[in-house]
């Protein structure tokens, strides 16, 4: 059932933006990881069933190996794409109805699987490769869709900031600290991010920061930015549960698929 998919996570968030810091800090950490198990086979969209177990779902979703990769194994290919892109700390849960309700779309849904360790600046170029080999090798794509969340939106945004208009594309940025955090800032020199390139749609999902254990005692709330483009507050519930940061992600993908998500 829905309330299985995703879970609260008020403490955890702020356990998440700490690991986040920590994490940035410690570039040997960052450097040296490593994984001496073969990688992870990629799961199929239908193999990442919401009314399953999401927490070992998340799991095996945070196991491939980093890249983008192709979940749905529709044919003949969709012309439009979407991809998703976790945060830092990611379990991946959060993530497994999302991404089914997106399948329902009839695009072809991918998932970006990157290095939240590192700074936004070279994660951003590694996105945009990715974006560059999969509009080479489709050469049919007609549409690209950037669906992100937290750090990963930070992320996002300076890809939207640099893209060159290969095809329409839309960035959606859920929960995301975009005007970074003093760390973040420090470390990986990141000033918040730059309006979005000529032809880029940019919408904004903020969360209630008093909802959300990421951003709940940060002054000011670190996802406010002044850039162009469509900003949506998210409503203070979601299937009765309080909407913190992870469910946002649901709500997105509801309304991206055309529906009123429910209270």
């Amino acid at each position: 059932m829905m309330q299985s998919r995703c879970a609260s996570t008020s403490p955890v968030g702020r356990l998440r933006l700490v690991a986040l810091v920590v994490g940035l800090l410690s570039s040997a950490a960052a450097c040296e990881r490593s994984s001496s198990s073969a990688p992870a086979t990629v799961p199929t969209l239908a193999e990442l069933d919401a009314d399953g177990d999401v927490k070992a779902l998340g799991k095996r979703l945070m196991a491939i190996t980093p890249g983008t990769h192709r979940l749905d194994r529709q044919s003949p290919d969709p012309t439009k794409v979407i991809i998703g892109v976790h945060g830092h700390g990611s379990e991946g849960y959060e993530w497994i109805y999302p991404l089914e309700r997106l399948g329902e779309t009839k695009a072809q849904i991918h998932f970006h699987r990157w290095d939240y360790e590192q700074c936004p600046g070279p994660m951003a170029a590694t996105l945009d490769t990715s974006v560059d080999s999969l509009l080479k090798a489709q050469p049919s794509i007609e549409s690209l869709q950037i669906v992100a969340h937290s750090y990963g939106g930070v992320v996002a945004g300076l890809v939207a900031a640099d893209y060159d208009g290969r095809v329409p594309l839309t960035v959606d940025i859920v929960a995301s600290p975009l005007a970074g955090i003093p760390q973040l800032n420090a470390r990986c020199d990141y000033d918040g991010p730059k309006p979005p390139a000529e032809g880029v749609t940019l919408r904004q999902w903020r969360i209630r920061q008093e909802l959300d254990g990421a951003f709940r005692d940060m002054d000011p709330d670190p996802q406010l930015v002044d850039l162009p483009g469509e900003v949506t507050e998210l409503p203070e519930s979601y299937r009765g549960h309080r909407l913190g940061h992870n469910w946002a992600i649901s709500w997105v993908a509801d309304r991206i698929g055309g529906d009123d998500p429910p209270p």
